[in-house]
């Protein structure tokens, strides 16, 4: 049994995954997070919650002091931080190893281009760990900007067993289009209302076009008030925050996906989505260009460019035969690739073979 400590955001769903499978193979494991969570981890899981007095944006590095008593106490066979800068800038601080770190996204696309500082500081974090681990091949990339050591691929996949078809598509008479994100302007939801504005005023089909977006965020007003002015608010459905339990019900629910994101790091929803047998549309971007195969899963759409989300959209619905291919080819490419277990033994043979290191 090993001791297993995450640096990392306890209520992200993200580091819940992680910390499920490790805990199931019976693993003292301990998160050090800035962020408090209502979820009910298991027993021989500890949850450490470290925050600062102040409200300031740099407030975080007052508590790396904390954090290296806190680890030194824990004493881990394994120090993993989840997300390069603040988590990981603690790891590296604690000067402890074998230390691993797991980048998420904006920790590599965004953080360093602030500034100089930012940059010299995301190289010396990595720097200081003994592997580093990326979901995508395209984040690994830039990732190779500040880090000139191997970058071990962990594609962050889901449970096939929950994420299934469960409703075939087409089964009713309506065609409903579907996106499970936050709503945030990094994900180009402007563009999908506006395209599905297009569609519909084209659409000569017999069944009625829905739109449901599950997620909510900053935009939803802005979007909302969209929906209203082209006149098609009754043709969606904004459902808010959703339980991540329920997200398969959901998308069970949805014909086809689309994902205009600007900018992505790896692509969970597209995952998802692909192992519920939905076929996609999806812009070309970060991850998404790894799960996302034109005319194979479904089609790539342009960046920023609601005309050709309304064509794309068009071109599939009125393919029937081509929509089912895509279906049955997003779950194979699921089982193929994204087997959430199987992705998540990687990470359970590095911890195996750093381990083994440094004895």
């Amino acid at each position: 049994m090993a001791k297993i400590c995450f640096l990392a955001d306890a209520h992200s769903i993200h580091t819940r995954k992680w910390v499920q499978y490790f805990s199931k193979l019976h693993n003292e494991i301990h998160i050090v997070s800035m962020r408090e969570t209502d979820y009910v981890y298991d027993s021989n899981v500890h949850v450490h919650v470290l925050k600062s007095k102040s409200e300031n944006k740099l407030s975080y590095l007052l508590l790396i002091k904390s954090v290296r008593k806190l680890v030194k106490q824990i004493n881990p066979h394994i120090l993993h931080s989840h997300y390069a800068t603040s988590y990981g800038l603690y790891g590296r601080m604690c000067s402890f190893h074998p230390f691993i770190i797991s980048v998420w996204g904006s920790d590599v696309y965004e953080f360093p281009k602030g500034n100089k500082i930012k940059e010299l500081l995301l190289k010396y974090i990595l720097k200081g760990a003994d592997k580093v681990c990326s979901t995508s091949h395209n984040m690994a990339e830039e990732t190779k900007k500040y880090y000139n050591k191997e970058i071990i691929i962990t594609p962050f996949g889901v449970d096939l067993d929950k994420f299934k078809c469960n409703i075939p598509i087409l089964s009713s008479n309506n065609i409903t289009i579907g996106v499970m994100k936050g709503l945030e302007k990094v994900y180009g939801l402007n563009y999908l209302i506006e395209g599905f504005s297009q569609l519909i005023r084209e659409y000569r089909g017999t069944k009625e076009l829905r739109l449901l977006i599950v997620g909510d965020g900053t935009q939803r007003t802005e979007l909302e008030h969209l929906a209203k002015k082209l006149g098609i608010s009754s043709r969606i459905v904004f459902t808010g925050n959703i339980d991540n339990e329920k997200i398969p019900e959901y998308i069970n629910k949805m014909d086809i996906v689309c994902l205009p994101s600007l900018s992505e790091s790896f692509g969970v929803s597209a995952v998802e989505a692909c192992a519920c047998g939905r076929p996609i549309l999806a812009t070309e971007v970060g991850g998404l260009k790894e799960i996302i195969f034109d005319n194979y899963n479904g089609f790539v759409i342009q960046q920023k460019s609601s005309e050709d989300i309304k064509l794309k959209l068009m071109r599939i619905i009125e393919d029937e035969r081509r929509m089912k291919e895509f279906s049955e080819n997003a779950r194979v490419l699921a089982e193929d690739k994204y087997n959430w277990f199987h992705n998540a033994k990687i990470m359970s043979d590095i911890y195996e073979t750093i381990g083994e290191v440094n004895r």
